[in-house]
């Protein structure tokens, strides 16, 4: 086979484009949180590292010892890197490194085989590994980026149990390859080696297949956790709204009554009593009262349910809300997605120290647009994925929004995060057919 291992110098050509070709797949599936810059310098210093071990290990130990270091030499430093250049939690990153890994040490020796087949030379070479490098990059990008997106809801410990699997590949990889002769001279190796990928391939597409399923499951709970809430709200509500009138129509058949105990008491010129009365009567009037925030009573019972439960945790609400009746979506999945956006709300800014710095905005603007702002104040440091969503390293989170995400795409709405002064403001952007 077609190695070029006694040629050193291409030998450290080809072992970096391997190397950068690794770490490109490594990168297609994360979020890069480092600054262009000091990204390029990582980058570079690391793969003179790669080319400074290949030319050494070669040249004192030969291509098999080579192989067999590239693990703790090439790989794990490159593992290290990148988690601190990711969003991934820790075992999220270990997980998709290792399973890029697998991969990449097929498509290595796929193109060691392939070169060899076609009786290739240099050129050859190196076009088949950039080629297939780049298709590989590009096609992980689009199949692959969004659905690690979608995964970061999963708990840190899940990953741990699943990281074994890419592990377990990686490491049998390199075992068939390399002992007890290199892959190359062995005719039986190649054979065991694409018979695993075969099953490698499968298994990785029956978990991701699961994880989704898992996924989509959980927004489904999750929104449906949210109209229970809803409905219980809304019940609520209702129940407010009857005590209410029903204190009211009490006050107001006894209003003649009051008046004549009123009107008595001036008479005898008792004023302090007078207005002591008039004062209980204010009193009853204003237990009386319910915060309306909304003409629409399903809109308005989810308000009341996330302000009352935001002043309960000592945040200071201000709400201007108003919907125009000629908004063409399903008040269902509207209200569903502003509850999601209140709870994501709420829970940030409960986390706010000092209590009395918390704070928490709702409104609405009419236009040409119909335009809900939910603004609160919050504390740590937010990050955005490459959808422009917020994302959150800890475990369970995420899904709410995803679902507000899910809803704008339903209606053709937009959606803008603004981060700006310690406010976090979301705006849902719909269009209003009336205007």
């Amino acid at each position: 086979m077609t190695t070029f291992e006694n040629d050193i110098s291409y030998y450290m050509v080809k072992s970096l484009v391997v190397i950068a070709g690794t770490l490109g797949m490594m990168m297609s599936c994360m979020k890069i949180k480092y600054p262009l810059k000091r990204f390029i310098v990582t980058f570079a210093v690391y793969l003179i590292w790669g080319g400074f071990f290949t030319f050494f290990s070669l040249k004192l130990f030969g291509l098999v010892v080579m192989l067999q270091l590239c693990i703790p030499m090439i790989s794990v430093p490159a593992m290290f890197i990148l988690y601190f250049m990711s969003t991934f939690s820790p075992w999220q990153a270990i997980f998709s490194y290792t399973m890029q890994l697998s991969i990449s040490v097929i498509l290595a020796m796929s193109q060691t085989i392939a070169v060899t087949i076609f009786h290739g030379g240099r050129a050859m070479d190196l076009v088949i590994r950039a080629v297939s490098y780049s298709l590989c990059i590009f096609a992980e990008f689009k199949l692959l980026r969004k659905k690690f997106a979608l995964l970061n809801y999963l708990p840190d410990k899940s990953w741990r149990t699943l990281t074994f699997v890419p592990i377990g590949f990686t490491v049998l990889f390199f075992l068939i390859g390399t002992y007890p002769v290199h892959y190359t001279k062995s005719v039986a190796a190649i054979i065991y080696i694409y018979a695993i990928t075969a099953v490698m391939l499968l298994i990785y597409v029956i978990i991701f297949h699961s994880l989704i399923s898992q996924y989509n499951l959980q927004l489904s709970e999750y929104t449906n956790n949210i109209l229970t809430a809803q409905s219980e709200s809304f019940q609520k509500q209702l129940e407010a709204i009857n005590s209410t009138e029903e204190q009211i129509k009490i006050l107001r058949h006894n209003m003649r009554y009051n008046i004549i105990v009123v009107s008595d008491m001036l008479t005898l010129g008792n004023n302090a009593g007078a207005l002591e009365y008039l004062r209980s009567i204010g009193a009853k009037l204003d237990n009386a009262k319910k915060t309306f925030y909304c003409s629409n009573t399903t809109a308005n019972a989810i308000l009341s349910y996330y302000i009352d439960r935001a002043e309960s945790k000592g945040i200071k609400t201000e709400v201007q809300f108003a919907m125009p009746e000629n908004l063409s979506v399903d008040i269902i999945d509207f209200t569903a997605a502003v509850a999601n956006a209140l709870e994501n709300a709420v829970n940030a800014c409960a986390k706010v120290i000092p209590e009395n710095q918390r704070r928490l905005r709702v409104r609405t603007t009419e236009s040409k647009q119909y335009i809900v702002e939910i603004a609160n104040n919050y504390t740590g440091a937010v990050s955005f994925d490459e959808e422009g969503l917020p994302v959150s390293k800890e475990s369970g989170h995420g899904i709410g929004t995803r679902s507000i995400s899910a809803f704008a795409r339903k209606n053709n709405a937009v959606l803008d995060y603004d981060v700006t002064d310690k406010w976090f403001k979301l705006r849902i952007v719909l269009p209003n057919d009336g205007k």
